[in-house]
């Protein structure tokens, strides 16, 4: 009876013990993965640098939400090295509306980082924009990189219109043109400051700024508006303008503000021919074989009491490559002379492109070839054309 009771005692406390022991495991199962993944994580901390050079991007799109129409916001991109040897980064493109306002530095070394600061000016209608910059680097998992600022244009506070538009001006007349600053949020409009991006076309151009009334504000259904107004005082060079009137005003948003300014100054000399678009002064000369080249003839008419004493001259050429010939003067009549124009892509021209884009200031370097010719006529003194063309 004894070695029964016995055997079922030490039955009992080993089931006991066992019970215990089995909780007790079952309480620690769970603690393992943590435990394996600490042990990760040192593991990982203790892994050596990649090697070679390592782009690393914590972000790449930026939105800047809602934007005046006409305002400047900006962005700055940060770029890290993460290798084990320097990182080259370059800004190799950009979208057409969008620049980059600086790279602080080009070769980043391991563990430092470098800022792409890109601004974008909203000059498009309003509605949605995504535009942007592409780098290039020497880390081959991320040899290129894509940058991206996108939002909404927005226009709680406009102008109107929009630009300032001049069309015909004749030569040696002044001619004006003015927009509405309009807010309908701010209860009090200013412009703080303004100036002309063309610096040329800035000593032709007046601003002035003036209060509008009661009546022009209900009509304009705004909260508050300043008058803005330019006034033109076209010189002795004929031919168009185009410049941007830069604002800074007094409203949250809408602090930087840009307006398109163009014009046409035109007088007794006019030109005619095929692929001439005479209210933009443009010879729109199109593609061209480099094997064998193309040539355009324009007509110079001189009109008025100076047509018979008026001389012209090729004054410059840009691209030089271009072959610009002026032929001898033919009286037409008393108050009319025709003067030939020859125009030349001769043949074996390396490919080039000479065309602007939609608004961008006059300037040859950047877009189309410009002609200038000199007159001796006592009003236009000066003849401006633009040639376009692309050589393939």
């Amino acid at each position: 009876m004894k070695n029964i009771l016995g055997v079922i005692l030490f039955a009992a406390l080993s089931g006991a013990g066992l019970g215990v022991a089995l909780g007790y495991l079952e309480g620690r199962l769970p603690d393992a993965p943590a435990e394996n993944k600490a042990a990760e994580d040192i593991q990982q901390a203790a892994a050596p640098v990649s090697k070679g050079p390592v782009a690393e991007v914590p972000e790449t799109t930026f939105n800047f939400n809602r934007m005046e129409q006409g305002s400047v916001m900006r962005h700055a991109f940060k770029v890290l090295s993460r290798g084990s040897k320097p990182l080259h980064v370059d800004v190799v493109n950009t979208t057409c509306k969008c620049t980059v306002g600086g790279l602080s530095k080009s070769d980043v070394p391991p563990g430092e980082e470098t800022e792409v600061l890109l601004e974008w000016t909203a000059k498009q209608s309003p509605g949605p924009f995504r535009h942007g910059a592409t780098l290039e680097t020497n880390d081959p998992r991320h040899s290129r990189i894509e940058l991206v600022v996108e939002g909404e244009v927005v226009e709680s506070t406009s102008l109107r219109p929009s630009e300032f538009l001049f069309g015909k001006v004749q030569a040696g007349d002044t001619k004006e043109a003015s927009c509405y600053l309009i807010s309908s949020l701010e209860n009090d409009v200013k412009i703080l400051h303004h100036k002309l991006s063309n610096p040329e076309l800035a000593k032709q151009v007046e601003i002035s700024t003036s209060p509008i009334d009661e009546a022009e504000l209900d009509q304009l259904k705004a909260l508050s508006a300043v008058k803005v107004t330019a006034t033109f005082q076209a010189g002795k060079a004929q031919g168009p303008f185009f410049g941007w009137l830069e604002l800074e005003t007094n409203l949250q948003g809408a602090e930087k503000l840009s307006v398109p300014l163009s014009g046409n100054v035109v007088g007794d000399i006019s030109i005619f021919g095929p692929g001439w678009i005479s209210s933009q002064n443009l010879l729109q000369l199109g593609p061209v074989d480099s094997k064998t080249g193309k040539k355009a003839r324009l007509l110079v008419a001189v009109r008025g009491e100076q047509a018979k004493d008026t001389q012209l001259t090729v004054a410059s050429v840009d691209p030089k490559v271009l072959k610009v010939t002026l032929g001898d003067v033919k009286q037409m009549g008393e108050n009319l002379a025709h003067f030939p124009l020859i125009l030349e892509v001769p043949a074996g021209t390396p490919p080039m492109v000479r065309m602007s884009k939609a608004g961008e200031d006059d300037d040859a370097a950047r877009g189309d070839g410009v002609i200038v010719l000199d007159s001796t006529h006592p009003i236009t003194s000066e003849v401006r054309l633009k040639v376009r063309f692309s050589v393939e």
